[in-house]
């Protein structure tokens, strides 16, 4: 199905052009003489994208770009301008529009600009699911795994702590160490398939059913192969129980053959397994877990994560308790000393708490509050901010016209989006208006919040 032109112009002749070159170019077109009949439109039809006059009687093309903005804030708007009006030009692109088309335009120029406003709108969609709904996929599938064992309760959670920490310290590139913390978290999907009189049996495996479990890394591939957003982790499941020797399974791949994803995963996995609680064991203490560290280095693991595990242990940033690993976080420091973080939020308890967060991420950082949006706009004109936080619904409007003023003003600031609404659209709204991240509030919404500052602020 094609996309749907919404193409508002009040001179006939040249409403009947713009039409007519955008069919040609395949589209679907809805035509609107008037910024207020064209509003009727958009409100009655799936629309993809609005081509809209500046100069119009009624309702002006900036004063419609603002009404679109208000009801679909994710909704690209290409302004067609004549020369009279160039002045409008960075008053509409401050404001959202997704492009500008100068008379006289030639049929190539306004065919680009729709493309170029749809490809950008898409693209922000993809970042969103990247961003957003990849992760949550990925928590879901992990807590089905865990579900069914309570032994291994938060294991996928603590392990993608640790194997993100080993990355950092190795110095990846940030897309490779969110691969691996996916992954991470994901390695052992495969689980899924092994039947629960397997898994969980309380004594020795027969040859037959230690098989059947070692096939829950080719399963767990498998499984992913037809998500697209998660192809990059895939290797790092396949791969997270081969070993240094080569003697692991299932392809027996050694040393640097081994993805570095997997073996940074496989070195952490080992860690939070014998940290932890098990049914025929208990947690081996620190000393132990160290003593087979050294053991395996250079066999069953790769030498360069092992020694970055045994330095974080030796420097007491990983510490092992009875329910398991404990990491220390990495302290963000200010170059100048400290933090001015505005912070927008009505509800006094909940902002204590994001508060208290931001300042655990933060080394120094100084947290103003404000209530609502008047006392945030003061603000944002009084002073420079080192990251603003605002909720997404306020008591007189919503973060996200916050979040669009402070992007005219200064589109420098890291901006995150507080909300209630676990809903793709508005995230895919935040981001396009200029949003850094989006938090979801909930049960561990400030452990998530305060990762995400320590990103924002560590960029």
């Amino acid at each position: 199905m094609s996309d749907r032109i919404l193409v508002i112009e009040d001179e006939e002749i040249v409403r009947g052009l713009i039409v007519e070159v955008l069919e040609d170019a395949g589209f679907e077109v809805v035509a609107a003489e008037r910024a207020e009949t064209g509003l009727e439109a958009l409100s009655r039809n799936s629309i993809s994208l609005v081509v809209s006059d500046i100069v119009m009687p009624g309702l002006t093309g900036l004063e419609l770009l603002s009404r679109v903005r208000a009801t679909h804030p994710s909704m690209p708007v290409v302004l067609v301008t004549g020369a009279g009006t160039y002045g409008n030009l960075a008053q509409a692109l401050a404001n959202g529009a997704s492009g500008i088309v100068v008379k006289p335009f030639s049929h190539a120029d306004l065919v680009a600009a729709v493309h170029s406003a749809l490809g950008r709108a898409r693209a922000a969609e993809s970042d969103v699911r990247d961003r957003i709904v990849t992760p949550t996929v990925a928590a879901a599938l992990a807590n089905a795994i865990e579900a069914r064992d309570v032994a291994t309760h938060g294991h996928c959670e603590r392990l993608g702590e640790l194997a993100l920490r080993i990355a950092q310290e190795l110095s990846l590139p940030p897309d490779d160490c969110e691969t691996v913390r996916l992954a991470a978290v994901l390695h052992d999907v495969g689980k899924i398939a092994i039947p629960d009189r397997i898994l969980l049996k309380p004594g020795p495996l027969t040859p037959e059913e230690r098989a059947l479990v070692q096939s829950h890394p080719e399963i767990g591939d498998r499984l992913l192969e037809p998500l697209a957003p998660l192809e990059e982790v895939r290797a790092a499941v396949r791969h997270h129980h081969e070993r240094w020797d080569g003697s692991g399974y299932p392809d027996r791949l050694a040393g640097e053959s081994i993805p570095r994803t997997a073996r940074i995963i496989s070195v952490a996995d080992a860690i939070e397994a014998m940290s932890a609680m098990r049914p025929y064991r208990g947690p081996l203490g620190p000393d132990e877990i160290v003593a087979e560290l050294e053991a395996g280095r250079g066999f069953q693991w790769d030498p360069v994560p092992v020694d970055v595990a045994l330095g974080l242990i030796e420097a007491g940033v990983l510490t092992f308790r009875p329910e398991g690993l404990l990491l220390a976080p990495p302290p963000v420091e200010s170059s100048n000393g400290s933090y001015s973080v505005l912070l927008v939020e009505d509800d006094a308890d909940h902002a204590l708490l994001v508060a208290e967060t931001i300042r655990r991420a933060l080394e120094g950082a100084h947290v103003v509050h404000a209530s609502d949006v008047a006392q945030a706009e003061r603000l944002l004109k009084e002073c420079s901010w080192s990251l603003a936080v605002f909720d997404h619904k306020l008591p007189d409007g919503n973060g996200l016209d916050l979040l669009q003023n402070l992007r005219t003003a200064d589109p420098d600031v890291p901006v995150l989006v507080m909300t209630g609404e676990g809903s793709e659209r508005l995230a895919v709204d935040a981001f396009r208006l200029g949003a850094s991240d989006y938090v979801v509030k909930g049960e561990n919404s400030m452990k998530e919040l305060q990762t995400r500052v320590r990103a924002l602020l560590a960029a």
